[in-house]
Parts: structure tokens; sequence; C-alpha cells
């Protein structure tokens, strides 16, 4: 992990909610971000450097007691909806105002994507549709009427949209067929404070006190959603606070939208496998640091903004090297590396898939490493001493298995890896399986 930082200007600090500050732009390299003194900025981020510019804003005024929120679409074209106190306001990409409405309630979040737009208010969520042609706002639906709603989501695709109220009712509605309720469920804890699709099949909601569950669809053609995992980030630390006031969101990386980002307890980020539900990384910042603001930038990258108005540009190398790829399929999935007396092992992206014979469910094992791609399963067993990125992997016992990987050999055994540099190059491995399984590695000479 890569984290830089860069100080905005005085003046932009952010505006203080339960929501992020910061969203997407423009699906690139730019996102914007909510201030304090009534302002919405647009940020761009160099792709190198992470250098980050300010390059264009609209003021609309201090806003005191009442809501300020906005989010983006960027389909057809480019729109930016804001919710400043009771109005709220349609703009285009060139921040020129296009349209404005009377809401009946202060807006607490504000969700848009194509003609669909969801205010979160106080008393429920009211779904709109913005004609493309005059963008004026039509009301079409009030959904958990008398109900505070705290925020809204859309997926990348824009067929599904997540609302959650701050009771903890949380359901997820089919956009295309005029915002059927398919999934309805309620979280253990309140006040969820974000929401974010980890690709089209899996769905991430968090609340205020670190809680985080993850909701999958059945398969790309499905409609029905069932809960996956649930479980709790917050430290050892902080979970006897009762003045505990941080928040937690979350958002998806994009070129391995498999993994999301949550940021919590102030000072923390975790990586988590939405498949698994594992955590396969872990920040954190100073203890100076109170961290309000995530969103997903580029391919590889996330900002997070503190409530001093320090942007943190945070990159990962895995997922750089999955945008490096022409698509993310050129990873190839299921290729079985291993097949023998226990089972077979599936390379699935950064996982080892354990399929026993012995008709136990299948497990994954998410690996410590960038897996290579292009991978020939007609030669996957003797490695190439000249490459550093050749692939053995072999099933020793029930619970055991080796991965010979470049120089380096890893071991799984009782959940957890371990791993052995071999400086001067894996020339042949040997190994046998059984009750006593034993594995051999030959090393090339000086």
């Amino acid at each position: 992990m890569d984290v830089r930082k860069v100080a905005l200007p005085a003046g932009f600090a952010p505006y203080s909610s339960w929501n992020s500050s910061l969203s997407e732009f423009d699906g690139a390299s730019t996102c914007s971000m909510t201030c304090e003194n009534g302002a919405i900025i647009a940020l761009e981020v160099h792709s190198y450097h992470r250098h980050v510019k300010v390059v264009d804003q609209v003021r609309l005024g201090v806003i005191g007691l009442e809501r300020f929120c906005h989010a983006w679409t960027s389909t057809p074209t480019a729109r930016l909806a804001v919710a400043h106190g009771d109005t709220l306001f349609i703009y285009d990409d060139k921040f020129e105002r296009r349209s404005e409405l009377q809401l009946p309630f202060f807006a607490k979040h504000v969700a848009f994507h194509g003609a669909t737009l969801v205010a979160s208010t106080s008393n429920g969520a009211y779904v709109y549709h913005v004609c493309p042609t005059t963008v004026k706002c039509i009301l079409k639906h009030q959904l958990y009427s008398d109900v505070p709603v705290g925020l809204a989501a859309f997926s990348r695709c824009g067929a599904w949209c997540g609302i959650a109220a701050i009771d903890g009712r949380f359901g997820l509605w089919n956009v295309r067929t005029a915002m059927q309720l398919e999934f309805s469920t309620t979280l253990p804890s309140a006040r969820p404070t974000s929401i974010a699709f980890s690709g089209d099949k899996y769905a991430v909601v968090a609340c205020k006190d670190a809680h985080v569950a993850v909701f999958q669809r059945d398969n790309a053609s499905s409609c029905t959603w069932s809960q996956l995992s649930a479980f709790s980030l917050k430290p050892e630390s902080v979970a006897s606070s009762a003045a505990y006031m941080s928040s937690t969101l979350v958002a998806a990386w994009k070129s391995v939208p498999v993994f999301f980002s949550v940021v919590h307890s102030s000072t923390h980020m975790d990586i988590i496998d939405a498949s698994t539900g594992r955590r396969v990384h872990h920040m954190t910042f100073p203890s100076h640091v109170h961290l309000m603001g995530l969103v997903a930038v580029d391919d590889n990258a996330m900002l997070m903004q503190d409530m001093q108005g320090t942007i943190f540009s945070v990159t990962w190398s895995f997922a750089k090297a999955m945008a490096g790829c022409t698509r993310f399929g050129s990873f190839q999935d299921d290729v079985a590396v291993y097949d023998g007396a226990f089972g077979t092992l599936y390379l699935e992206r950064q996982a080892l898939r354990r399929t026993p014979r012995n008709g136990q469910p299948s497990d994954v094992l998410p690996l410590p490493f960038v897996p290579p791609h292009g991978i020939d399963p007609s030669n996957r067993e003797e490695p190439n001493p000249s490459s550093t990125t050749s692939l053995s992997v072999h099933w020793m016992r029930q619970d055991y298995v080796v991965v010979v990987y470049g120089h380096a050999v890893y071991r799984y055994a009782r959940n957890e890896w371990a791993v052995a540099v071999v400086p001067t190059g894996v020339h042949r491995v040997a190994s046998s399986t059984g009750d006593v399984g034993k594995f051999e590695c030959v090393c090339v000479p000086f």
C-alpha cells in the first residue's frame, strides 16, 4: 500500500455529516467534495504523482443547521444533484444550474444514476425521475414512508438501488422494474452510514459503529439477494467508548470489484474480500486523523479525507496489477493448478479454491500475493528457474498446501500462510501426499 497526502487550501474544510464528504465525479480521476462554507469543489487527481488539484467549484452559501449533500451521474450525460437546505438543484458538468425543486423535507443524502434520483429524508426516501431534456424532477415513489432514511446508493450498472433507514432497515430495489423491492432485512446495528456495490454481484452496507454486512446476488441474471456475511471491524480500543463519534464508509476498488475498502473508527482502513468476508489488508493512520470521506477515483486508488481538509491518496499494488490488464477476465478464473488424491485446486483471481474428493464443500484460500495470469494448465508442475512468476501448487495433506511462486515457497496450514524466500531461485520440487506428507525444494546453485 502506498499512501500520500496533500493539504487543501484554507477554506476547504469538509462539510461534516455521517456520510462521505467525497463523491465520485466522472468515473475517472476526478471527484467532488462538499465544503463547510457551502461550496462544492471538483478535485482532479494526477494518476502518476497522485497530486490533487482543485479544478472547479460552485458556491451555494453557508448551510447553518440545515442539510447539505450532493451526488453525480455520468449517464447519459454528466449531471450534479445538490440538496442545499430544503432545495434540490440540478447542475451540468460545467456547474451551470439547470433546474431546482423545493423538497418536502431536508435531504440527508442524495443518490443519482441516469434519470433516477433518490433523496433520503427524515420522512422516507423520495424517488424522482429527472427528465433528460427539461431536467425537471418528477416524483415517482416514496419509500419507507414516515421513517427517517439515512442514505441510498446505486449499483454501477444502475439496475439496483440500496436504501437504508436510520433504524437499521435495509432494502434492495430493482430500478428496471419501477423500483420493485427484491430484498429486505433489518441490520443488527442502527444508523447505516455508507452503501457500496462491489461490482454488480455484492452490496455492502456499513453502520456508524463499524458493523459491516455483505449481501450477494445469486447470479448475473437473478433478482434474488441473500446475506453472505456480517462482522464488526471496531477495534477493542474504542469498543467500550461511550462517546464514539466516528462514521464508517465503504467503497469498492474499480479494477478488483470483489474487494472493498472500509474506513472506520476515525483512523482505520481495512480491505475486505466480499466473497469471503475476510480482511486482506489493514492500515492505521495517526491518532490526530479523523477520516470522514472515502471515494474510489480510478482503477487502483482511493481518496480519503480528514476533518481538517487533508486528502490521503491510497494505492494498492494488487489493484494496480489488475488495472494493467486489458480486462478483468484476462486473469483466468477456475484454472485447475493441482489435481491429486485429496481433490482439485483451482486458481481464482487472488485465491485458491479447494474442492475435496470426499464430497466436502469447497473452501477458498486467499493468496498472500498477486498470482500470475496466462497460466498454461498443461505446464503447471515444474517451476522455471529463470522465471520470477512461475507457479507450482501441491496439496500435501487435508489442511496442508504448498505453493512455489517465483523465488518464494508458501505454506498454508491451520488457516495461516507462512513464507520462505529462496534467493537463488527454485530448480526442482518434489512432494508426497498422505498422513506424513513431504515436500522437497531444490535450489538453483550460485
